[in-house]
C-alpha cells in the first residue's frame, strides 16, 4: 500500500495528493514535487496516510524531497519576480487595450515557464500580448483564465465574520452552494449579506448545510407547541449551531437543549413534548428566582 500525503501547491491553493517514495514528511512541511508542470513547492497539510491499491485512480506523482533553506530563499526569490512582472503584464495588457484582468504571475519553480492568471467575460486574442511577454521575460508563457471564485482565492482577503477567506485558508476544490442552503441558515436573502468578495455565495454555507438539515429534521418548527405538564408552550426560537429550543412559556422566553424535548421532528407527525425531568428543573430555577 503506498504512503501519500496531501500538498497544498500555490497559487490557486489546491490540495494535491503525492506519494511520499523514500521521503519521510510530515504536516506543516515544505516539500519539493512532481507535477505535470514541472518541479513545484507546496506545504503539507495532510499527514501520511496509508491507501489502498484499489483507491488510487491514477499515478501518483512523487514527493521529491524535503524543501531546503536554500529552496526557500529562492521561494521568496521567484516571489518578489513574481510581484515585479505584474507590473510589466499590466502595463502590456494596457498598452494592447484588452478586454481582461491581470490578476497574478506564477514562476514555476525551475523557471522554465511564467503562467499569468487573467479574468475575462469572453475570449479574448492575446496572441500579441504573449509575442511581446515572451520577448520581456525570455521564457514560456502561460496564459491562464480562471473564475471569480480563483481571483479570490489568489488575491485573498477577509469575509464578513473577519477571517480569512475560506477558499485561500482551506483551498481544495470549489463545491456548488444554492440559495436552498441560506434558506435552510434562516439567513436574510440580501445578496450582500450572504454573497462572498467574489460576488458568488459564501462557501461557508456550505460548510454549515448540514449540520442546521439534521438539527432541523430533529427540532420542531417555530411557531409549533409543545406539551408541557403546565399546558402549550410555543416555540419562538431555534439555535441551530447550540441545538437549543426556546419556548415562550407564561410571558417568558426559556431555552431548552433539544434533547430535553420529545420530538421526532414536524415533518413525522408526531405531536412534541416536553420531558417532564425537563420540566421540573424549569420549574426549579424559575421558584429560585423569586425567592
Amino acid at each position: 500500500m503506498p504512503t501519500v500525503v496531501g500538498v497544498k501547491v500555490r497559487p490557486l491553493g489546491k490540495v494535491l495528493t503525492f506519494d511520499t517514495a523514500d521521503t519521510e514528511p510530515e504536516q506543516g512541511d515544505h516539500v519539493i514535487v512532481s507535477t505535470e508542470r514541472g518541479e513545484e513547492i507546496g506545504e503539507v497539510v495532510q499527514p501520511p496516510a496509508q491507501v489502498d491499491d484499489a483507491d488510487v485512480v491514477r499515478t501518483l506523482k512523487p514527493v521529491l524531497r524535503l524543501a531546503s533553506d536554500e529552496d526557500l530563499r529562492r521561494v521568496a526569490e521567484l516571489l518578489e519576480k513574481e510581484r515585479q512582472a505584474m507590473t510589466a503584464y499590466r502595463r502590456l495588457v494596457e498598452q494592447h487595450n484588452l478586454d481582461m484582468k491581470p490578476v497574478g504571475v506564477e514562476y514555476l519553480f525551475d523557471e522554465r515557464k511564467i503562467v499569468f492568471y487573467f479574468v475575462a467575460e469572453d475570449r479574448v486574442d492575446f496572441r500579441d500580448l504573449v509575442k511581446d511577454l515572451a520577448s520581456e521575460f525570455h521564457a514560456r508563457i502561460d496564459m491562464r483564465q480562471i473564475g471569480v471564485r480563483d481571483e479570490a482565492r489568489m488575491i485573498g482577503g477577509l469575509g464578513h465574520c473577519g477571517e480569512q477567506l475560506c477558499c485561500t485558508r482551506f483551498g481544495g476544490e470549489f463545491q456548488p452552494v444554492s440559495i436552498r442552503m441560506a434558506k435552510a441558515q434562516d439567513l436574510p436573502l440580501n445578496p450582500l449579506k450572504i454573497s462572498g468578495l467574489c460576488g458568488r455565495l459564501m462557501c461557508c454555507l456550505r460548510y454549515e448545510y448540514e449540520a442546521y438539515k439534521d438539527f432541523k429534521s430533529r427540532a420542531p418548527k417555530q411557531g409549533a407547541t409543545i406539551a408541557t405538564p403546565q399546558g402549550g408552550a410555543r416555540v419562538v426560537n431555534l439555535d441551530a449551531p447550540r441545538e437549543l429550543v426556546t419556548l415562550d412559556m407564561d410571558g417568558s422566553r426559556v431555552p431548552f437543549p433539544l434533547d430535553a424535548l420529545e420530538c421526532g421532528g414536524c415533518e413525522s407527525g408526531r405531536p412534541c413534548k416536553m420531558r417532564e425531568a425537563s420540566f421540573e428543573e424549569y420549574s426549579s430555577q424559575k421558584a429560585d428566582q423569586l425567592s
